[in-house]
């Protein structure tokens, strides 16, 4: 059984690619705005003497929007904490099947994320929670993690299937 080798399997990790490109693009053009944002109310709090009003609060929405939008690649490119030097004295078939283990965990982990944090955005959209300073709604950026928790489980779930493969090889 060839999972891996099926032009569906090709076809679909290649959407998933350009989907998590998508959401890590999304995340760098935050990061670039927090750095806009800082250099504002440093230039405007050591020159002028007028600082940012709430810059770190815009910081801080931004730094979800940077976090959630760059899981998928992250874990696309191989950025993310892995610990391997027991796993290695394993078999083949062994480490594969530790393969399928954790990804069957991380997506478990993260379906349950997506949905607790949608179902914290709805909270936060009923409740109308804001900032305290500049009063900048909560419940788009619980949505955006959210969303941000697809491409991540499609991200493991094609990994999922690279293990089975493995395994049953």
């Amino acid at each position: 059984m060839d999972i891996t080798g099926a032009a569906w399997f090709a076809k679909s990790r290649k959407s998933i690619h350009v989907l998590s490109r998508w959401f890590e693009r999304v995340g760098l053009v935050a990061i670039a705005a927090m750095g806009l944002a800082t250099l504002i109310d440093v230039i405007g709090s050591k020159m002028l003497l007028r600082p940012l009003p709430g810059s770190t609060e815009i910081t801080g929405v931004f730094q979800v929007v940077a976090i959630a939008g760059g899981l998928a690649f992250s874990k696309i490119d191989g950025r993310h904490i892995q610990v391997d030097f027991l796993i290695l004295w394993l078999p083949k078939r062994g480490q594969a099947a530790l393969d399928v283990f954790s990804s069957l965990l991380g997506l478990g982990f993260f379906v349950i994320v997506g949905w607790m944090t949608y179902e914290y955005g709805l909270s936060l959209l009923s409740s109308g929670t804001e900032t305290l300073l500049i009063r900048i709604p909560l419940a788009p950026f619980a949505f955006w993690i959210a969303l941000s928790c697809i491409p991540m489980c499609c991200v493991i779930i094609m990994e999922l299937f690279s293990s089975i493969d493995r395994m049953l090889r």
